[in-house]
């Protein structure tokens, strides 16, 4: 029996139906599949459809910024209201050429505002399906929370800006050499300052240049090569610029080749150390030499007054007197030298102006009651036509103790002594210059007559200490003195000390 026409195209449509209907089934099931795995998923999904205008969001998405996940929300117009101001034009501006099919996918990291008010970095990545015409149709994507792992990255940032900050201006030179290739690969501001060049110029520590002894640099090198590393190699060096410095290396030897090494400049501590040398030194001739010359007029006195005492005849008693009365000089002398030395390291009296013509006068009176001052010509000639502001007592100092030894160490032989005192001043500084044709010195003898106690001069009786407070005492007011002088011809005496005067 045949079966009508309806009835076989019923069957057929049945038969159809029902594989929809399995289909559907099917599809839900993958769909209820990737909805679970969606919202198992740590990213948060997302999906919109352009041609019907829905989209699909899913749970993480919808947690990752604080929404509940029964919580309907559209993506058109979201987005953009979440976006942090600052990110807000750059990635609208790509989200939307993406959209608009400029390019296939779309990649950015920004800020999405949470439900709690608090910014969250979001890395979103997505893909566009077009239609057969090329017209984007739907655009599918994710969003990951990488606020954690940005903030570690602003963090490491931060850590490594402070690191460079601390090695571009730590006290101590830093540098880090390949000893393969004998450059440097890197270097911070403080070691070009103490080798005194420019970046560009610093060929690192090792180099045989900055060596003063070239045997300390293959001292260096071996014991850095032996040991691996080398600690606080002390050595002095030569700048650029010639200056000689001394500098404390520790450095590190790496296995890929590299050292890297820490320098300071240790001059100052240098010198230091040498001036304390040289205190403890003039500590120890000061010691021996004062308690000499104390005992010795001491003794001389207690040696005239026993025969004083003894003696009956009143021209020997005259003459013990007379011999007693210039030790007592003498003593007195010496001790307001060592009042003078110690009165220069501790007190500081203000500055006054200061007439020299005046100083010069009076110092040059006191010694005309004390001493013989037959066939002595003496010239003076002060120019100062401004104030001279200083420290009065230790121009005094100075000026006394010149002008004394002048005097004091003229050639008698000679049947006259001229001496010439000269001073010039100005804003800067006044010039002192004492000038005279007296014994003079040897020249072996010229780099010791600012030494505490030395006497250039056999026949000297003072206590060797003049010349060594004039010189303190110079330095002291931040001046400084020069001598020139020739055996039996004379001498020349020039000081410079700063004027502290000002017009303002």
């Amino acid at each position: 029996m045949e079966l009508s026409f309806d009835k076989v195209e019923h069957e057929k449509y049945q038969q159809q139906f029902e594989a929809y209907k399995e289909e559907i089934k099917l599809l839900k099931n993958e769909l209820n599949r990737y909805k679970t795995s969606a919202d198992s998923a740590n990213d948060g999904l997302w999906d919109f459809d352009l041609i019907t205008n829905t989209n699909f969001i899913s749970v993480p998405w919808k947690t990752m910024l604080g929404y509940d996940i029964d919580e309907e929300l559209e993506l058109d117009g979201l987005w953009g209201k979440l976006l942090h101001p600052e990110d807000k034009k750059y990635s609208v501006k790509k989200f939307d050429d993406f959209k608009e099919g400029k390019f296939s996918s779309f990649d950015e990291k920004f800020r999405l505002l949470h439900k709690n008010g608090t910014y969250r970095w979001i890395r979103s990545r997505a893909k566009n399906i077009k239609n057969k015409a090329g017209k984007v149709i739907r655009l599918s994507g994710s969003h990951t929370d990488i606020t954690e792992m940005k903030e570690a990255e602003d963090a490491l940032k931060e850590s490594e800006k402070k690191y460079k900050s601390l090695f571009q201006n730590s006290l101590v030179g830093m540098c880090r050499f390949d000893l393969k290739e004998e450059k440097v690969l890197e270097s911070n501001c403080k070691i070009w300052e103490i080798v005194g060049v420019q970046n560009s110029n610093y060929k690192g520590i090792i180099c045989s240049e900055y060596y003063k002894n070239p045997k300390d640099k293959e001292k260096f090198i071996e014991i850095l090569l032996k040991e691996g590393k080398i600690e606080h190699f002390e050595v002095e060096l030569v700048r650029a610029d010639g200056k000689p410095i001394w500098v404390l290396i520790s450095s590190k030897l790496y296995a890929e080749g590299y050292m890297e090494s820490i320098v300071i400049d240790i001059t100052d501590r240098k010198k230091a150390v040498l001036e304390l040398k040289k205190v403890n030194f003039e500590l120890d001739n000061f010691v021996y030499h004062a308690s000499h010359d104390l005992r010795s007029p001491l003794s001389s006195m207690l040696g005239l007054l026993n025969i004083y005492k003894q003696e009956t005849d009143a021209v020997v008693q005259e003459e013990c007197i007379y011999r007693i009365e210039k030790s007592v000089k003498r003593l007195d002398d010496f001790i307001g030298d060592l009042l003078s030395i110690s009165r220069n390291d501790r007190v500081n009296d203000p500055y006054i102006p200061i007439n020299f013509l005046v100083e010069i006068s009076e110092s040059l009176n006191s010694y005309f009651s004390g001493i013989n001052m037959k066939r002595i010509d003496i010239h003076v000639r002060v120019r100062q036509p401004i104030p001279f502001v200083s420290d009065l007592t230790r121009v005094r100092a100075i000026l006394n103790n010149i002008i004394f030894n002048a005097i004091k160490y003229r050639d008698l032989e000679k049947p006259l002594s001229i001496i010439q005192i000269d001073v010039e001043v100005n804003k800067k500084e006044a010039l002192l210059r004492v000038e005279d044709n007296g014994l003079g010195i040897d020249k072996n003898k010229i780099n010791k007559i600012f030494d505490m106690f030395y006497q250039a001069h056999e026949e000297s009786k003072g206590s060797g200490l003049g010349l060594y407070i004039v010189k303190n005492v110079a330095e002291k007011l931040s001046g400084s003195i020069e001598v020139k002088t020739e055996k039996n011809k004379g001498s020349t005496f020039s000081v410079v000390l700063p004027n502290s005067y000002s017009d303002k």
